[in-house]
């Protein structure tokens, strides 16, 4: 468990989109952040902080979280959410 920023499902552009089965969400490691949660490491180590300073960059990645960590089913839509952002499908 470690202070960060929300990624996969537990960011804020797409908590809506999945209730979560735990208590626990998924933070990228950044000692500014304000959630406690499970540790992920992100691509990049700049990624927590430029993800707080652009917030369609922080939608992809977090997406992109979604599919590298979530089950079939939260991949899947997370994959989804990508196609119509990217192609408007």
């Amino acid at each position: 468990m470690m202070r960060g920023v929300p990624t996969a499902f537990a960011a804020p552009s797409l908590k809506k989109l999945l209730m979560s089965a735990g208590e626990y969400i998924y933070v990228w490691p950044f000692a500014k952040g304000k959630d406690m949660g499970q540790s992920v490491d992100p691509l990049f180590k700049s990624v927590p902080e430029a993800a707080l300073k652009d917030d369609r960059l922080y939608e992809y990645l977090a997406l992109i979280d979604a599919i590298r960590l979530g089950n079939q089913r939260e991949a899947g839509l997370a994959a989804e959410q990508i196609s119509e952002r990217f192609l408007g499908k």
